[in-house]
């Protein structure tokens, strides 16, 4: 029988992934290593093919005519990764291989912190823009970004086992209702439930003597006695929501699918885009999320608003509050929202980490500084659909005070632009750069901001932009001579360091975010991690400035 199976290329043990997937140990599969797949007593190996979230796996010679083997290299791909194999006779098989972070980089989990937090920063700064339109949910006709589909796919499978999480105790209630019964079953009808059937119906005359009713009915009793009952019920208000929402969470994805579905579609029916296979992957969480909607409890549940209001349910109950923080989750998640950040996918978070770092920290200065003064028209761009578009780069966003906030802004040769402030080198573009004059001063000063998506050794390599930007970066004086304008230059990272009382003692990288280092040398590193709160952000802003001599 044909199996696929996966090992490390340096050697050890191997372990079957189909089609009956053995237990891998956590830590087996590690992003940055080389592991090798190999398809086992397969009469078709050399016509096989494996494509690792659509990407199709280097092949590799076999010795062996039924044996067929692929190298992959998960490089920076913490989480969860799909693989479809391809024999003929037999059809495409699919499967996942979960691959744990690398000591140097995060994981999956801080991908969706990410995604969350730009779609949240968004949404704070598009309410200070001079944009007046609805972007709270996007139509079904026009794909969302990647890293979109990524982050609802994750919100997709909490919200199931949530809703799995409420079935085993749903809140319930005691429900009153009438219940109508022939007489000769209503043993235990109280006084008022014989005489208000009374009103409507037949009425049976007794006709046996001596009579054996009581002596005030004279002789007559209804054919039909409502009986008032009382029974537990799961059908409350925010059982109704969660449903609605269930079901209405299915139809937009699965109306995505299906425009998925036509743009990724290819004349050989054995290629699989993209898109086609997000579409896959779109019906089958559309199908999870309606089959939550109808099982167990929720099929005794009626109909209502696909709007979650706040209770003391959702309030005070954790399972339910958990499902309600999904909800705004998703509500994010389903926004007209784009971008080239966003259309990116998880093997490129160091990317999405850059425009991360940007909307974050612009927010953090508009608390700081105060709203007089932003103007945010270069980054929004609204469409004739409804969307609103990030700009994906050379953007410069007034913050008040003769301040700007830069994301990726070129600088040219120094002698080619206008106000003579450029490089004297190449052209250079860093992530983010903060401007503003220095006090008591009326010239700009710079502060160049590196966003790396490394932690630990991961950052050494990082140093060479830094001291790049902080030395290339000039102006043109009146004299003739070259001036730098970069006070000071940092790198932007999710690394938390381990420091000492004195720098000198603190090993690289720790160093690099020492405060007596940084206040010193204008130079080094900052934490900027995924879940840091508002005040925290604002702290970290105002250590960059008070460091490089900027201040507010």
């Amino acid at each position: 029988m044909a199996a696929l199976f996966i090992q490390a290329e340096v050697g050890g043990p191997a372990w079957q992934v189909w089609p009956m997937p053995d237990a891998v140990p956590v830590g087996t599969v590690r992003e940055g290593a080389s592991y090798l797949f190999e398809l086992r007593d397969s009469d078709d190996a050399l016509a096989a093919d494996l494509l690792i979230d659509d990407v199709p796996a280097e092949a590799l010679r076999s010795r062996q005519p039924r044996m067929a083997r692929w190298r992959w290299q998960p490089g920076f791909h913490a989480g969860m990764v799909e693989a479809v194999l391809r024999v003929p006779g037999t059809g495409t098989r699919r499967f996942e291989i979960t691959t744990d972070p690398d000591l140097r980089k995060l994981t999956r989990d801080d991908f969706d912190a990410m995604v969350r937090e730009v779609l949240e920063d968004t949404f704070a700064l598009f309410s200070l823009s001079a944009f007046r339109k609805g972007i709270a949910r996007q139509p079904g006709n026009r794909a969302p970004p990647l890293a979109r589909l990524e982050f609802l796919r994750s919100r997709a499978d909490a919200i199931v086992g949530t809703v799995a999480a409420i079935a085993r105790a749903p809140r319930h209630f005691l429900r009153a209702e009438e219940v109508t019964v022939p007489s000769h079953r209503a043993s235990r009808a109280t006084g008022p439930e014989i005489i208000k059937s009374f009103r409507s119906g037949v009425i049976l005359t007794e006709t046996v003597k001596p009579s054996r009713l009581p002596a005030a009915l004279q002789g007559r009793l209804p054919a039909q006695i409502a009986l008032r009952q009382r029974r537990n019920s799961v059908d409350i208000p925010e059982h109704r929501q969660i449903k609605a929402c269930l079901r209405s969470w299915a139809a937009w994805l699965a109306g995505v699918a299906d425009m998925l579905a036509r743009t990724g579609a290819q004349d050989d029916p054995e290629i699989v885009t993209t898109a086609g296979s997000w579409a896959i992957r779109a019906r089958h969480i559309a199908r999870r999320l309606n089959d939550a909607a109808g099982a167990g409890f929720m099929a005794e549940v009626g109909d209502g608003p696909a709007q979650l209001r706040m209770s003391s349910l959702f309030r005070n109950d954790p399972v339910y509050q958990r499902f309600y923080r999904l909800w705004q989750d998703m509500n994010l998640g389903l926004a007209a929202l784009f971008g080239d950040f966003l259309n990116m996918p998880l093997a490129r978070t160091y990317e999405l980490y850059e425009l991360w770092c940007f909307l974050r920290l612009l927010r953090a200065a508009v608390e700081e500084y105060g709203p007089e003064g932003v103007d945010l028209s270069r980054l929004f761009l609204s469409d004739a659909a409804g969307g609103v578009t990030i700009a994906a780069g050379a953007v410069i966003v007034p913050i008040g005070g003769d301040r700007v906030l830069c994301f990726q802004r070129k600088y040219r040769e120094y002698w080619v632009e206008p106000d003579g402030v450029g490089s004297f080198s190449r052209d250079m573009v860093p992530d983010v750069v903060f401007a503003g004059p220095l006090p008591g001063a009326t010239e700009r000063r710079v502060i160049v901001l590196d966003a790396k998506y490394r932690i630990n050794d991961g950052l050494n390599d990082a140093l060479n932009s830094i001291h790049t930007y902080r030395d290339a970066l000039v102006q043109e004086a009146e004299s003739g001579q070259t001036e730098g304008i970069v006070t000071a230059a940092y790198l932007l990272t999710p690394h938390v360091p381990s420091l000492k009382d004195d720098f000198k003692d603190t090993p690289v990288p720790g160093r690099l975010f020492h405060p007596q280092y940084r206040e010193k040398f204008r130079f080094g590193a900052v934490t900027l991690r995924p879940g840091m709160s508002g005040d925290d952000l604002r702290t970290c802003l105002r250590t960059i400035v008070a460091d490089a001599g900027a201040g507010a």
